[in-house]
């Protein structure tokens, strides 16, 4: 009975068949009827969009122009407002970054006069 020698020497196991989902859709179109969700209401519509829940009038019986277009303004500022916040933060990056190259280039002159002063 040799010291050294192999006792235990598994099977190897055959590679695995992928798997058919024949009739299953892809992750990417289950997804997509949640990217916008929509609670129906007795006479109102509310969607989940980018975040916030805006309002909307369900077409239906009994319910006015007017006030469905007074919700679509407000929707439309709620949209506007978060635009101008996101351009406002961009604008402060930007002039972060303006301001850094500008003391940049400050140095940069300030050392190429005094070499040329030397």
């Amino acid at each position: 009975m040799p010291i050294f020698q192999k006792k235990f020497a598994p099977k190897v196991a055959p590679p695995r068949t992928q798997r058919l989902n024949i009739g299953c859709p892809p992750p990417a179109e289950d997804l997509d009827d949640f990217r916008t969700i929509t609670l129906n209401l007795v006479d109102k519509q509310l969607c989940f969009v980018d975040g916030v829940w805006l309002n909307g009038l369900k077409p239906g019986p009994g319910s006015s122009v007017a006030s469905g277009s007074g919700v679509n303004v407000t929707d439309d500022l709620l949209r506007m407002k978060r635009r101008m916040k996101a351009l406002e933060q961009e604008n402060n990056m930007l002039q972060v970054k303006l301001d850094v190259l500008v003391d940049l280039l400050t140095e940069n002159v300030i050392e190429l006069n005094e070499m040329k002063n030397q």
